[in-house]
């Protein structure tokens, strides 16, 4: 059977030791950075080989996931590819969280840290860490998340709904029940902020444009009722984020003839 990219990649990535710098350099040589598209298969290669190697050394490869990380942090002059390495490393802890209990609360801080970067690349990183742990107690892991909703501060919230939006999580309606309780009282934050131009509230604005829907696919009834109660609102805001949402085609295979009157409201 032919191997997949990702198998392939984990393949390659087997032949090298965290003792010199032969992963860092097969990691950078094979990013596709710079360009349109970053090589993400491969961060989640990365993952799958410290998942393999982590109980051999716990420490030790908590620690390098650290060290990619804080020496190719913001403030350094990236030359085009250098921000692929913290990007595979915070995959990489979302799996370690994911596969040792012990570290999850850790991961957990250190994503909500994370998630303030100016970087986009890296924040979607902080997105999949999000759902590395979310595999296995997810019901558990999102009260740990919901957390985050005490912080002021745009791009963790971002990162909190990009990380909770995503299709597989939707089967669980537990999730899909928390996930919108959690858009709503981030969408409350939205409603009262009155510097709109702010940079990270654009953020997370862009982000709520998508998010939304893909959590209604997860609780359909409710999450309908919700956008009804959406449309209600006299906010530009809030209007934007439904217009986008109602063009999605999620939501369309759902009940188009909902999508239609809903959007004839706006």
């Amino acid at each position: 059977m032919e191997l997949s990219k990702r198998e392939r990649q984990l393949f390659d990535l087997r032949k090298y030791s965290l003792d010199d710098k032969t992963v860092e350099n097969y990691l950078l040589d094979n990013s596709n950075l710079p360009g349109k598209r970053g090589n993400i298969e491969l961060g989640f290669s990365f993952a799958d080989y410290i998942e393999e190697n982590y109980t051999n050394d716990k420490l030790k490869f908590f620690k390098y996931c650290l060290t990619l990380i804080s020496e190719n942090n913001e403030e350094k002059k990236d030359s085009g590819n250098e921000e692929f390495l913290p990007f595979c490393a915070i995959i990489a802890l979302g799996r370690i969280g994911k596969i040792d209990i012990k570290k999850e609360n850790e991961v957990i801080e250190l994503l909500k840290v994370y998630a303030r970067d100016g970087r986009w690349r890296i924040r979607e990183s902080v997105a999949m860490a999000i759902q590395e742990l979310m595999d296995v107690n997810p019901e558990e892991t999102i009260e740990k998340l919901k957390k985050w909703l005490n912080e002021e501060n745009y791009l963790i919230y971002r990162a909190l709904l990009a990380g909770l939006a995503e299709p597989r999580l939707m089967k669980n309606k537990n999730i899909a029940k928390a996930s919108l309780a959690i858009h709503k009282a981030i969408i409350e934050k939205v409603e009262r902020e009155k510097e709109i131009k702010d940079k990270d509230y654009k953020v997370l604005i862009k982000g709520l444009c998508y998010t939304l829907s893909v959590v209604i696919t997860g609780i359909e009834d409710e999450g309908f009722d919700y956008l009804e109660e959406l449309i209600k609102k006299d906010n530009p805001i809030i209007k934007k984020i439904l217009q986008e949402n109602l063009k999605k085609n999620r939501l369309k295979r759902l009940d188009e003839n909902k999508v239609l009157e809903l959007q004839k409201c706006l």
